[in-house]
C-alpha cells in the first residue's frame, strides 16, 4: 500500500527523473531500478540497528517510488514497508521511518510544483497528519501558494497572473538539470561542517555509562558518533571507548552468569546424589561408601544392630530400633557384622573410616561366600561420631545392600554373589 502518491503532467520517464533529483536534492542516495522504479535510502544501518528509534537523524529508512501511467501523466506512488521499520526499531522505529517517507513525498510535491509538473494536491506533511491535500484549482493545477523556484533552477515554471501554476502540457519537455545537478545519490548540501572545538555531550554520557550500565554506554556511543559525523564535534574517542567498555563488561558479565547457572546445578546435582542416609561421605577404596551416623535423641537401643537383622530405608542418617523389618519383606540394607572400638579418646573421622572399612571387608566373605572386591554387591557402615563417641558410643555396623535394585527381598546371606 502506498504511503504517498504524486501525480505529474509528464511522462513516467521524466517523471522519474524529476522526483530523484528532487529526492536526491533531500539528502537521500537515490537509485534506479530494472524494474523502473526508484530505491531510495537514507541513514546510517549500523547506527540503526545499535541505537535503534534512537538514532535521530542517522536512523537508517528505505522507500521505493513506482511509477505507472494516469490519465493525466504519470502517478508516482512512494511504497515504504513498515515492517523494515519495526524490526529496525520496533513500533516507534516503523512510525518514524513512516514519517520520514510521508515528509520526503510532500517536500518533493512542493518542488515539482514549483517545476509547474503537479497536477492535484501536495501530500499533507506528517505533522498535518489527518489534514487534506493542499487546495487544487478547479482546472486541474496545483492551486497557491506556490514558493518561487530557487533562482536558476532550470525548469521552474513562473506563476500566472492569477496567481496559479501554468503546467506544461502534456508530452512537453521540461528542462532538467544538466551540468552541476546532484546525481543519484549524491548529497547536494556540500561538505560535512567543519569540526568544532566542543565536545559532544552525549559522548560524555557514553563513557559513564559504558562502565555503570553497560547497554547504555553502547547506545549512547553510537548516538554520539552519529552526531559527531554530523556536526563535526570533538569526543569520536570517548564515544568509541564507551562502546568498548559497555560490549566487554556485556560480555564478562554474560560469562559469569553462566557460570553461576553452571555452578548452581553441579552443587544441586551433588546434594541430589547423596546416599540414603544422609551423612558425608569419606575417603574409601572398593566403591564403598562410608560415613558414620547420629543417634535418634532418646533411644537407647540405638547403637545395638544385632548381625542378621534387615533395615528399611534410613532417612535423616537416624539408626534405631524402629528400622528393623522381617528380611522376608522387601528391604534395603542387611546388618552382615557388628564390632567394638578400643576405649580412649575420639580418633577422628579419618581413622574411624579406615578401622570400619577394614572390619567390613574382613567379614563380608563369612557372611556372603565370598570376597568383597569379587562381588556384585555393596556395604556401607554406621559408626561413631565425635557426638556419640562422648556419649559412649563404639560400634560399627557393616550393611550389606544390592546396587543394582532399590530394595531386596530375602536374606544375602551365603548368596555367594
Amino acid at each position: 500500500m502506498a504511503t504517498a502518491e504524486l501525480r505529474l503532467s509528464v511522462p513516467v520517464d521524466r517523471a522519474r527523473d524529476a522526483v530523484g533529483y528532487a529526492l536526491a536534492e533531500q539528502g537521500f542516495s537515490v537509485q534506479p531500478t530494472a524494474s523502473g522504479s526508484l530505491d531510495v535510502s537514507r541513514g546510517s544501518m549500523g547506527t540503526t540497528l545499535v541505537a535503534g528509534a534512537f538514532a535521530g537523524q542517522d536512523m537508517h529508512v528505505r522507500f521505493d517510488v513506482h511509477f505507472s501511467q494516469a490519465a493525466e501523466g504519470t502517478l508516482a506512488s512512494f511504497e515504504h514497508s513498515a515492517v523494515g521499520g519495526f524490526f529496525k526499531g520496533g513500533a516507534i522505529g516503523a512510525a518514524k521511518a513512516g514519517d520520514v517517507v510521508r515528509q520526503a513525498a510532500h517536500l518533493t510535491g512542493e518542488r515539482l510544483a514549483q517545476q509547474g509538473l503537479l497536477v492535484g494536491g501536495v501530500p499533507a506533511a506528517p505533522s498535518d497528519a489527518g489534514a487534506a491535500q493542499q487546495p487544487v484549482a478547479t482546472d486541474g493545477t496545483w492551486a497557491p501558494p506556490v514558493p518561487p523556484a530557487p533562482p536558476g533552477y532550470p525548469g521552474a515554471a513562473a506563476p500566472a497572473a492569477d496567481g496559479s501554476s501554468a503546467a506544461p502540457a502534456y508530452g512537453a519537455t521540461p528542462e532538467y538539470p544538466q551540468a552541476g545537478a546532484p546525481a543519484y545519490g549524491a548529497s547536494p548540501y556540500g561538505t560535512a561542517p567543519a569540526a568544532s572545538g566542543k565536545t559532544n555531550g552525549i559522548s560524555i554520557l557514553a563513557i559513564i555509562l559504558g562502565f555503570v550500565f553497560p547497554v547504555g554506554g553502547i547506545i549512547a556511543g553510537a548516538v554520539a558518533l552519529a552526531q559527531i559525523k554530523r556536526t563535526g564535534e570533538k569526543g569520536r574517542g570517548l564515544a568509541i571507548t564507551g562502546i568498548v567498555a559497555g560490549a566487554v563488561i556485556s560480555v564478562l558479565a554474560i560469562i559469569a552468569v553462566i557460570g553461576l547457572v553452571i555452578f548452581s546445578i553441579a552443587v544441586g546435582s551433588q546434594a541430589s546424589s547423596s546416599d540414603p542416609f544422609d551423612i558425608p561421605d569419606y575417603p574409601q577404596d572398593g566403591g564403598v561408601t562410608v560415613g558414620p551416623s547420629e543417634a535418634a535423641p532418646g533411644d537407647g537401643d540405638t547403637y545395638t544392630l544385632p548381625v542378621g537383622a534387615c533395615l528399611d530405608n534410613v532417612p535423616g542418617g537416624f539408626i534405631s530400633s524402629s528400622n528393623l523389618v522381617d528380611c522376608a519383606v522387601p528391604h534395603t540394607y542387611e546388618v552382615f557384622s557388628s564390632f567394638l572400638l578400643p576405649e580412649g579418646t575420639f580418633p577422628g573421622d579419618d581413622a574411624i573410616a579406615t578401622a570400619a572399612q577394614e572390619g567390613c571387608d574382613a567379614a563380608f566373605p563369612s557372611f556372603v561366600g565370598i570376597p568383597f572386591d569379587q562381588s556384585a554387591l555393596n556395604y556401607q557402615f554406621v559408626a561413631p561420631t565425635e557426638d556419640t563417641w562422648a556419649g559412649g558410643d563404639r560400634e560399627i555396623s557393616c550393611l550389606l545392600y544390592d546396587p543394582a535394585v532399590e530394595e531386596t527381598t530375602g536374606s544375602l546371606a551365603g548368596s555367594a554373589r
